[in-house]
């Protein structure tokens, strides 16, 4: 038994011969790769379908609603409260010498007599009063006292100044065709500056010098002292006089 499966045996194990030099192995056949689609047309695209549409319809009501309530509470007035702007006080209208000059020849060139009255000192009280007179005689000024109001225009140019007296020239637009220029001189009276003399500008008007002086923190810088004011201990004047 033994003999007759060895033959067998030994043929299943032989292996199998080798390729000679000749023998190349076969390439398998490519196939040829289709052509890709073609996109579909715009008829067979359903764009915009029904729920974009649907979602947009949604996004325009709901921003339509959410700018109507913003503009409901932006415009919203409460009872209590008041449109009116906020009043300025008159120690904050006149607290700077030039704006003191600018706020009164605003006040009386739109005929605003009452508040030009609160600004002004000495002779211009009386000043004042002549021309609301004169107002209240023509019954044409109430209606062009409002004209004015929404036309005029002030600009101010500070030329003097000490401790206790200011000068300034103010410009005034919307009155006539061409501004008006007036030189306005202010006391201070408090914590407020009042105007006492008001004078038609004619370009004669020269602003006194300021007087320069030696000191400060820096050996030999310039300081600048208004005039009247009293002189800083410790410094010396940049022209001392000779012995």
């Amino acid at each position: 038994m033994s003999s007759a499966s060895e033959p067998e045996s030994a043929s299943q194990a032989t292996p199998p011969p080798e390729p000679g030099p000749g023998d190349r192995p076969k390439k398998k056949k490519l196939k040829a790769k289709l052509p890709p689609a073609p996109p579909p047309g715009e008829d067979q695209i359903d764009s915009p379908n029904r729920q974009t549409i649907g979602m947009l319809g949604v996004i325009g009501i709901l921003t339509f609603f959410m700018w109507i309530f913003a503009r409901g509470g932006c415009n919203y007035h409460p009872p209590k409260e008041t449109r009116d702007p906020r009043k300025v006080e008159l120690v904050d209208l006149a607290r700077d010498p030039k704006d003191a000059a600018m706020e009164f020849e605003l006040r009386l060139s739109t005929k605003s007599f009452g508040g030009a009255m609160e600004l002004a000192k000495g002779p211009m009280v009386e000043s004042v009063r002549q021309q609301e007179k004169a107002c209240d005689a023509d019954p044409g000024c109430a209606q062009r006292a409002s004209d004015l109001r929404a036309s005029v225009q002030v600009a101010a140019q500070l030329l003097e100044r000490d401790a206790t007296r200011s000068t300034s020239r103010i410009i005034t637009h919307g009155i006539s065709a061409t501004p008006e220029s007036h030189i306005i001189r202010v006391e201070r009276d408090g914590q407020v500056w009042k105007v006492v003399s008001r004078e038609t500008d004619d370009g004669t008007f020269k602003p006194r010098p300021q007087p320069l002086l030696t000191g400060g923190a820096v050996p030999g810088q310039l300081i600048l002292r208004q005039p009247g004011m009293p002189e800083p201990t410790g410094t010396k004047s940049a022209v001392e006089p000779k012995h």
